[in-house]
Parts: structure tokens; C-alpha cells; sequence
């Protein structure tokens, strides 16, 4: 069977071609990035850290603060909390400006600017800016005007050393996939600037920025990919630190809590636009300083997580695929159990290979696309096993058709050998039987004529009449016989005598009541020779039954039923017809009787038959009650 044989190959095809192919499709599935966000964010909500960083600390300015100190258009205020926090022993700060500061701000005489010239070193300023694209940079508008410049017009500051961005989206307020700004961090980008649109600049963001400023990091810088960084959340809102803006700027008093830390500071409101808030994992709305406070502590302990590579991720899926393939296929063929052992063990293979790759993500700290080996798997199984199932099908249908054809080679070659052996019994009774006596009746008609030639010869030629029928009638069985297999006999000799029992009943030739007693046989499926056996067989049925109709049936003869018995036992095959009547005249089955009878072929033919079947024996009784049986035995192979 070419299909059972390759099934190694047939695995390994099905398994890559269903795995890659769901695979793509369900990468692009909103549902299924969706339902991987919701996954991952409940493992974030169940199995994050519960003790964030001690250094970082968030400073929430209030739309309250804003209407009192009027910072809309005066961030004066602004600066002066900011040269509270260093002077306090802040490490770093980390500046959410207004947006609409670019505006409303004087820039030749922006305090800021002062600021930032006197602290280069400890302050990072924020450019909020959209989703980086690696194809093509994000243009923004300038922020240069907080860049301080010497008499010559150059930079006293490098603005990449000053400035970093903050990516944020629309859609992070209902982030739909793992990818989204509100749970994935670039580190790293191209910006344009309204000065020159044609020459792209590359910042760091703003919390990796104000990470290189920490004068005693423990990671270096070529420590982190190129790559976007999965944000490791640390709790919902209010989970980092936090100092009010009044307890700032209403008392002189120190404030230790500042020393040393790194000093985030932002919007608070999340109905204001300038917070930028996202929806966190957690459920809830969560400003831009906190996401920031979130991806930095990520930094600071090395305890962010990382996409796994496509490569990797497709070379999981398509692995997946084989295997489940493999396994399928080797069970369908090989072991032939029932589909309930699939239908248990295949789901809890699959759990059990993304509880391993949860486990190692945690190892690794990447991040798998669960979802998508749940649905691809899932989907290739039940595809591969169709797919099988259709093979096997249309495997099976060639075999038929193999069969079929075979079948009917088998059965010309028993056509022939019946032709062959039917026209060597029709020309040995013709032999035998009406030449023999035509012979005599030719020699008798010349004794007649030379004794008495005046004597009447009419029945003679009766009798020549007589054999010429004979003759006609056994042509006409070889001719339509010799190249006939019985349709009946196909689904077996006992269906084929039971069928031709009930023609004759329907036909009304067989008056008796039938007694039927047919057993099954065991019969070869493909044998020429045994189909030409069974054939020969169904012919001694026929004429027995014959027999019983022309000698034994009212009106010739006394019989009221007939029993017709087939049975098997181990090799040897018994056919007995068995009536409960004999024949009103004086003409007999008695093959003994010293006087010359005429006829008498069909028992000929029977015990010819008998005599040609493996071990064949055929036994005519007359018992002692009556009846009168004819039983056929032989060794089927």
C-alpha cells in the first residue's frame, strides 16, 4: 500500500505545510492577539514583582497644580521644583513637559534652558512622540530651544544627551495586542526635527537615557537588543513612591526620601490628554510617568521580557505541527486504535508542550505566543487527521478498483477453464450418450431395411428426432454457460442457491415446502479455481432441484417438501437435497438397474462433477420411509 508506506513523509508534509500555513493566518487574527494580550496580562497580574525598585520615585502633578500655578503658560514653577528634586540629592530626573509648552514657551528666555545647562547630567527631558516605526523615522516638532549654544552657534549640549522620547498610541487606552505602546518599549528610534526634515536622528528613549546618566549601573549599555522590551509591570497605580507637589514647594524642610532616587516627573490625571495614559494590566487606567516608572524599574533589576523571535517562534509552530502529524498518522496506521484515544490525548499533549514553553519563558524571560501554538496545533490536527482520512479514502477506492480489477482477471481465467471444461463434458455426453445411440439406431435401420424392407421405420426417426434435441439442448447449455460466472454466486454459494430457490418458487416451478438449512462457507476471496468449483457446484444444485421437480413433485411424483442443506465443518463442504417423495412410474434414480434406460445425463453430469471437486463424492439414497436424498461432499481450500 503506497499510502501506508511513505507515512513518515506524509507526516513530516502534512505537519509543516497545515502548521506554517494556520500559523500565518492566525498571527493576523485580531482575535487571537487579543485573547494573547489578555493571557499575558493576567500572567503579569498574577506573577509580578511585588517590591519595586527603592530608587525610583514619582513626583503626580494634578490638573489642581496646574490651574493654581498657572503652569499652562508659565513653567517657571515648573523649573523651581525641579531645582528642589536635585538640590534634594536627586539622582536624575526625568521631565513629562506640556505639550503645548512648545507654543506659549519664551524660548530665548526659558528657564528650563538654564536648568538643563547647569544640569546635563541629571536631567532628562521627555518628547512625547507617536509609535517609532523601523521604516520610516517619526517627524516631530523641535525641542532644541531648551539646548543652551555658545557665541559660535553650536550646542553646549548634545540634544540626544538632554532629550529622549516616550512612545504612545490612541489605541493604548484599549491596547488589542502584546505589541501595543502600552505594553511594549523601543528603546532606541529615529526622530526628524522641524530644522531638518532630511536628516534622521537617533535618541535613546527617555527612560533608557536617564538609566546611562545612574553614575553606578550594574548592566551595560550593549546589554540591551536593539529589539523592543516587554514592559514588566510592578503593580497597578500607586504602586512606586510617590511625593505630592505641595510637599515640594509649601516647606524648606529636607526631604531624604528624594536623595539618591530617580525622580519621574508628570501628569497624574488620566482624563487629561498630557498624561497619555494607557490601560494597564492591572484593569485600570495608568498615566505616562507610571508606565515610564514601570519600564524603568524593568531596566534597573534586568527583570524586563522580550518577544521571541519569529524564527524562533515559527520554527516552535512548524516543530509542533510535524510531531502532532507524526503522532496522528503513526497512530492511524500503525497502532489502528479508535479516535477516542486521540480525542484525550491530543488535547492534553498540547497543554502540556505550552505549560513547557510558559515554563521556559519564564526561564528566558521570553515571551511565546501562546495562543497562536494553541489554535495552530489545535487547527493542524484536525486538518492532518481529515487530510489523513481523505487519503486513506481515496487509498482505499484504488484498492477497490485494484480488486475489482483483479476480481475480474480471476474470473475470465475461470471463465475460461469452465468453457474449456464444459465443452469437454458437453462433447463426452454427446459421445457418449445421443452419438452412442444414434449409432445403434443407424445400425438397426440397415439390419430392418435388409430383412424387411417393407417395414415401417417411423419410430425410429422419432428417436432420431429424439437425440437431436439431446444435442441441441446440451450445445445450447455450453453456449450459454461457457462464458457466464453466476452474479448470485458473488456474495457466496449459499446466497446464490437461496436466490435461485426463490425464482423457482416465484416462477411457481417449485410447488414443495423449502427447507433451507444454508451455512455460510468460508470461501477463498480471489480463486479462479475455486470460482470455477463454486460454479460447477451451483450446476449439481441445479440439477438435483431438477431432478426433484420432474421426478419427485406432484404430479409425477409423491413429495410435499424438499430440504436443502449446506453446512461446512473445518475443510469438508456437505450439499444435500433431501425430498420426502419418489416417482409414480417405473423410472428410477437407481444408476444399478441392469435394464438399458434412455436418459440419465443430468445424473452423468453430477457425478462428473462430484468427481472433479477436491476430495468430491456424490451419494444418491433411497431410504427406508421414502425419501430420497442426494448429497454432494468436498474439501474447500
Amino acid at each position: 500500500m503506497v499510502f501506508r508506506k511513505s507515512w513518515q513523509k506524509i507526516a513530516f508534509g502534512l505537519g509543516t505545510s497545515w502548521s506554517l500555513l494556520w500559523g500565518i493566518i492566525f498571527s493576523e487574527i485580531p482575535f487571537v492577539q487579543q485573547l494573547e494580550l489578555n493571557i499575558q496580562d493576567h500572567h503579569i497580574s498574577v506573577m509580578h514583582p511585588h517590591n519595586p525598585p527603592k530608587e525610583i520615585l514619582l513626583v503626580k502633578i494634578t490638573e489642581k497644580d496646574l490651574r493654581e500655578r498657572e503652569l499652562l503658560k508659565k513653567p517657571v514653577f515648573y523649573t523651581k521644583l525641579i531645582a528642589r528634586l536635585l538640590k534634594e540629592g536627586a539622582q536624575v530626573v526625568i521631565l513629562n513637559l506640556l505639550s503645548n509648552w512648545v507654543q506659549t514657551s519664551d524660548h530665548e528666555n526659558n528657564p528650563i534652558k538654564e536648568l538643563v545647562k547647569t544640569h546635563p547630567g541629571q536631567i532628562v527631558l521627555v518628547i512625547p512622540t507617536t509609535r517609532l516605526s523601523s521604516t520610516y523615522p517619526t517627524a516631530w516638532r523641535s525641542y532644541n530651544y531648551f539646548i543652551s549654544f555658545d557665541t559660535q552657534s553650536q550646542p553646549l549640549q548634545l540634544p540626544n544627551s538632554v532629550l529622549g522620547f516616550s512612545e504612545y498610541e490612541p489605541d493604548a487606552k484599549n491596547p488589542s495586542s502584546i505589541n501595543s505602546s502600552a505594553r511594549q518599549a523601543n528603546l532606541r528610534g529615529e526622530l526628524l526635527f522641524s530644522e531638518d526634515f532630511s536628516k534622521p536622528q537617533v535618541l535613546d528613549s527617555a527612560v533608557l537615557l536617564a538609566w546611562q546618566k545612574l553614575p553606578h549601573r550594574n548592566q551595560s549599555l550593549n546589554q540591551f537588543s536593539q529589539n523592543p522590551i516587554q514592559i514588566n509591570f510592578w503593580g497597578p497605580t500607586g504602586t512606586f513612591a510617590t511625593l505630592d507637589v505641595q510637599s515640594l514647594l509649601s516647606s524648606n524642610q529636607p526631604l531624604p526620601l528624594v536623595r539618591d532616587k530617580i525622580v519621574l516627573v508628570g501628569l497624574a490625571d488620566v482624563n487629561n490628554p498630557d498624561s497619555f495614559a494607557i490601560k494597564s494590566p492591572f484593569g485600570e487606567e495608568m498615566p505616562i510617568v507610571e508606565l515610564q516608572a514601570n519600564l524603568l524599574a524593568s531596566l534597573i533589576t534586568n527583570s524586563y521580557y522580550s518577544l521571541a523571535p519569529k524564527w524562533l517562534q515559527g520554527l516552535i509552530v512548524i516543530s509542533g505541527g510535524i510531531l502532532i502529524s507524526r503522532a496522528i498518522v503513526l497512530e492511524m496506521f500503525k497502532r489502528n486504535s479508535g479516535k477516542l484515544f486521540w480525542i484525550l490525548l491530543l488535547p492534553l499533549g498540547i497543554f502540556s508542550a505550552l505549560c513547557l514553553l510558559s515554563l521556559v519563558g519564564l526561564a528566558t524571560r521570553l515571551i511565546f505566543a501562546i495562543t497562536l501554538f494553541l489554535f495552530t496545533w489545535i487547527t493542524t490536527a484536525i486538518f492532518v487527521t481529515s487530510s489523513i482520512q481523505f487519503g486513506l479514502r481515496e487509498d482505499f477506492i484504488r484498492q477497490q478498483q485494484f480488486e475489482i480489477t483483479r476480481l475480474k482477471s480471476v474470473e475470465q481465467e475461470a471463465i475460461i477453464a469452465r468453457a474449456r471444461k464444459l465443452l469437454h463434458h458437453t462433447a463426452s455426453n454427446i459421445h457418449d450418450g445421443p452419438l452412442q445411440e444414434l449409432k445403434l439406431i443407424m445400425d438397426d435401420l440397415e439390419m430392418l431395411q435388409m430383412e424387411q424392407p417393407d417395414l415401417n421405420i417411423d419410430p425410429l426417426l422419432d428417436k432420431l428426432e429424439d437425440m437431436g434435441y439431446h444435442l441441441r439442448e446440451h450445445l445450447s447449455q455450453a453456449s450459454a454457460l461457457a462464458l457466464v460466472i453466476t452474479p448470485e454466486l458473488r456474495e457466496g454459494l449459499d446466497v446464490g442457491i437461496e436466490k435461485r430457490l426463490e425464482q423457482l418458487v416465484d416462477t411457481k416451478k417449485l410447488t414443495l415446502k423449502i427447507l433451507k438449512n444454508l451455512q455460510p462457507l468460508e470461501e477463498p476471496k480471489i480463486s479462479s479455481l475455486w470460482i470455477d468449483a463454486r460454479e460447477d457446484i451451483f450446476r449439481f444444485f441445479c440439477e438435483a432441484i431438477s431432478n426433484v421437480i420432474y421426478h419427485a413433485q406432484p404430479p409425477h411424483g409423491t413429495a410435499t417438501q424438499v430440504t436443502v442443506s449446506l453446512s461446512q465443518r473445518q475443510t469438508q463442504c456437505t450439499l444435500s437435497i433431501e425430498n420426502d417423495g419418489v416417482k409414480l412410474n417405473n423410472a428410477t434414480f437407481d444408476t444399478h438397474s441392469s435394464s438399458r434406460q434412455r436418459g440419465g445425463y443430468g445424473t452423468k453430469m453430477m457425478e462428473t462433477i462430484a468427481a472433479e471437486l477436491p476430495d468430491g463424492r456424490m451419494e444418491i439414497n433411497i431410504l427406508t420411509d421414502g425419501r430420497m436424498e442426494v448429497t454432494l461432499t468436498w474439501t474447500i481450500k
